[in-house]
């Protein structure tokens, strides 16, 4: 049945948030710049930053390349002069940058630019950008200017262009520094224990929300409680089938001196390598030498007992986890033909990196249908870091029933078709016929640089 039509909080309002990563600490710094002296605390499973979450990582991309989605494209050139901020704030504190605006450099293949890179240089051009945007037309310009790249272009990589206005974050050091916004504003923070992990809502009256119960069975009650839990979301609660967790592999090296700062540090731009088909991106050196690879692809799914909700694998249950190992060979694959000087490094670390994915792409951020007094913030589906700055001022928005083009856009909505079909188990359940099959992880001596290379 349906909940009652969501009524804002009101003044001197508690309001417990629950997960301290990108969405929750945005809300609870957001929530309390406001005037009206809500009481405000987060609760977290881990230690912020919780080592698990997607947003404890080394970088992300920082960018408003979005295609025709404007709204992302808007959100992004409105968190950039907070980045900009930021930083001053971190240097006067003796601190690593937060954001490093190396520029992005997005490759295609076939001498002509998809949809996406298209109308990304269209519409950032469209909103007064346009100043911000190079392109290299041809294999020669793109080895001119960065000649790092001159086996991709030698293998079909042979057209890119370059915002200039964007880069990558610190994600950790942006999560501890909201964090320690967030502590000078008073907001109360539980951490890291069995009192401050989530059991279950305290819900009466037939969805009407009271509170949380933590793991030690303390109850906690609260005038609206918000959910920020990520990956960990369509477990917690019925999202209707507007959510999956899905995991996608990261891999980490580590170069010596010499080789980073000639290869991976000096004039070395965030890059994609054909984004739209492909899904690799990948980062400069950063402040500890350290050069991260991904991708942005359809993701694994770790299925509960019952088959019918995925769930994060972490390292924190499970340490010996490297990636899995069918993305390995596909790493390796895609390195011989556009970074083999990655092909000559061991896999320093490795991790599957859980998104809270909608099945459209976009946040869901919402009071939720079925309940009252509870608001999800969620469905980051790996684009949500960049926007830590700015998105808990939208989220309280949405608390506030600010009614706006993001409210509007991230309200509840029905599911519209699944993407289980295009990805892949990490673990055996009766649904094993899903997808590619089985992963399994790769073992350390796989990580190393001659492991697996006679055999591609």
């Amino acid at each position: 049945m349906p909940a009652a039509p969501y009524q804002p909080p009101k003044n001197g309002a508690k309001i417990i948030i629950v997960g301290g990563g990108s969405f929750g600490l945005s809300t609870a710094h957001a929530l309390s710049l406001k005037a009206k002296g809500y009481d405000i605390h987060v609760y977290d499973r881990e230690k912020i930053p919780a080592s698990d979450a997607a947003s404890t990582d080394i970088n992300k991309i920082v960018r408003m390349d979005y295609g025709d989605d404007l709204i992302y494209q808007q959100l992004a050139c409105e968190a950039l002069p907070i980045w900009r901020q930021w930083n001053e704030e971190v240097k006067a504190e003796g601190k690593p940058l937060v954001y490093n605006e190396t520029g992005l450099l997005l490759f295609s293949r076939n001498g002509k630019f998809p949809d996406y890179e298209r109308l990304s240089m269209q519409n950032i051009r469209g909103a007064g950008y346009g100043h911000a945007i190079e392109e290299f037309p041809t294999p020669e310009s793109i080895v001119e200017r960065f000649p790092q790249f001159s086996d991709a272009v030698a293998n079909g990589f042979n057209i890119a262009y370059l915002n200039k206005y964007a880069g990558w974050c610190y994600s950790t050091g942006a999560v501890v520094h909201l964090y320690e916004k967030c502590l000078r504003n008073g907001v109360q923070f539980h951490q890291n224990g069995s009192h401050s992990t989530l059991k279950e809502l305290i819900v009466e009256n037939g969805g009407q929300v009271k509170g949380i119960r933590t793991v030690d069975g303390q109850e906690h009650f609260a005038d609206l409680v918000i959910l920020a839990t990520g990956a960990w979301t369509a477990k917690l609660i019925d999202m209707e089938g507007t959510l999956t967790a899905t995991g996608h592999a990261v891999v980490h090296f580590k170069p010596d001196a010499e080789t980073c700062e000639n290869y991976f540090t000096k004039d070395f731009p965030v890059w994609s390598g054909d984004i739209s088909y492909l899904g690799y991106y990948g980062f400069p050196a950063n402040h500890e030498g350290k050069v991260k690879v991904a991708c942005h692809a359809a993701g694994y799914l770790n299925m509960c007992e019952d088959g019918k909700v995925s769930v994060p694998r972490t390292k924190v249950a499970n340490p010996d986890d490297t990636l899995p190992h069918n993305s390995l060979i596909e790493y390796r694959e895609f390195f011989g033909k556009f970074l083999p000087k990655l092909n000559e490094l061991d896999i320093a670390d490795s991790r599957v990196c859980w998104y809270s994915d909608s099945f459209d792409g976009d946040f869901i951020i919402s009071p939720h249908p079925k309940y009252q007094n509870l608001i999800v913030a969620t469905g980051d589906s790996g684009h949500g870091m960049k926007f830590i700055p700015i998105i808990g001022y939208k989220i309280a928005q949405v608390v506030e029933a600010v009614d706006n083009e993001y409210t509007r856009a991230w309200a509840w909505r029905s599911a519209g078709k699944g993407r289980l079909d295009s990805m892949r188990l990490l673990t055996k359940t009766d649904r094993q016929e899903l997808g590619k099959g089985i992963a399994r992880f790769a073992k350390p001596e796989e990580l190393k640089a001659n492991a697996i290379k006679a055999k591609l």
